[in-house]
């Protein structure tokens, strides 16, 4: 598919005719520019340039996305929508945006391709999310990984440094996906993601810091998964290897690129109509997450307590082979844990 933008005037610059040519053929984008064109601003070509390129990412839908927030206000779950990436699987929608922006699509592999590119802590341009190679500076990230108690993640966590219109809005973003025995993040169509998010502090962010601004009044922990339990299996003693995000960029939750995690087993059993999970994680100089008295119900969630008095809020994923959840300690937003883990031994029988 092959697009020319005709002369246009946007604001008081003049895109000149034959701006540019975008080739799409899903791959990145490649652009011809000439010398007038470079003297757009660079916010206002950014905006051209989202407004002309759709998603690079070809998955397809998710059977059954579901999830939760500790604040809607910050951080809604659903299927991605949105234009640039979308594709209906796991999505958030930040700081009250219409539009849920997938994780694995957008800002995983836009990350990833920085990191993989020029190292950990760099930052992720326009092309590293198949876009025009201009130099705006979107974000810094990093990326992590953990093996605890026989379950895999992996971590990225993202400081956004530039706001474009058409993208999501945030300071610091934290993004915890489950990994199979491999220690390969789960294919999308079963993904299971956890995390952090906190609006953008006040100022102009610098190009190189790890204060993702978590210790913001209206940090958000979140869950969201592809591929949601609706109708819970009988689980026998099932065990699974479990890790907690929080704080990521505090002196409690350590560096981005070295985070400082919840780590613990959780134990779900089910049967009949009825069942619990028990187990605990901790951290060293944290208070830890007990899950003494959570209740497993049918439709695969799992909660402890009920409307404003809820401390715990939960699913299981793939057939309960994976779960994740958010955990509101009362204190706070501060001592937030969202957390994740796959299942390490006992028995699912669907």
């Amino acid at each position: 598919m092959a697009t020319t933008l005709r002369g246009h005037r946007y604001r008081d610059v003049k895109i000149v005719p034959d701006f540019f040519l975008l080739v799409f053929r899903k791959k990145q984008a490649v652009f011809n520019l000439n010398q007038e064109d470079m003297k757009m601003t660079k916010s206002t070509l950014a905006l051209a340039i989202m407004a002309l390129v759709g998603s690079g990412a070809a998955f397809a839908a998710s059977p059954n996305v579901q999830g939760g927030s500790s604040n809607p206000a910050g951080v809604v779950v659903g299927s991605s929508n949105h234009s640039l990436f979308g594709g209906g699987n796991s999505g958030v929608a930040l700081d009250g945006a219409g539009s849920y922006i997938d994780l694995a699509g957008g800002p995983i592999k836009g990350s990833n391709t920085a990191i993989a590119a020029r190292g950990d802590g760099t930052i992720m341009r326009p092309a590293d999310i198949g876009m025009l190679p201009l130099p705006i500076d979107i974000a810094q990230v990093w990326n992590a990984t953990d093996s605890s108690n026989g379950a895999n993640f992996a971590i990225n966590s993202i400081r956004q440094i530039t706001q474009i219109s058409l993208a999501p809005q945030f300071g610091g973003l934290v993004i915890g996906q489950v990994a199979n025995a491999s220690g390969t993040p789960l294919a999308v169509g079963s993904g299971v993601y956890f995390g952090e998010w906190a609006p953008r502090a006040a100022g102009t962010p610098p190009n190189d810091s790890t204060d993702l601004n978590m210790g913001s009044a209206s940090r958000t922990v979140w869950y969201v998964g592809d591929n949601a339990v609706s109708s819970m299996p009988t689980a026998v003693n099932a065990t699974y290897g479990v890790v907690g995000i929080n704080g990521v960029g505090t002196a409690a939750g350590g560096t981005p690129d070295n985070p400082n995690l919840y780590k613990g087993t959780l134990t779900a059993s089910y049967g009949s109509g009825s069942g619990s999970i028990s187990g605990t994680l901790t951290r060293a100089g944290s208070s830890n997450v007990d899950f003494a008295g959570t209740t497993i119900h049918n439709d695969g969630r799992f909660t402890r307590g009920s409307g404003s008095s809820e401390d715990i809020n939960g699913r299981f994923y793939n057939g309960a082979q994976a779960l994740a959840g958010i955990h509101k300690a009362g204190a706070g937003v501060a001592d937030d844990v969202a957390f994740g883990g796959s299942k390490i031994s006992g028995t699912i029988t669907p």
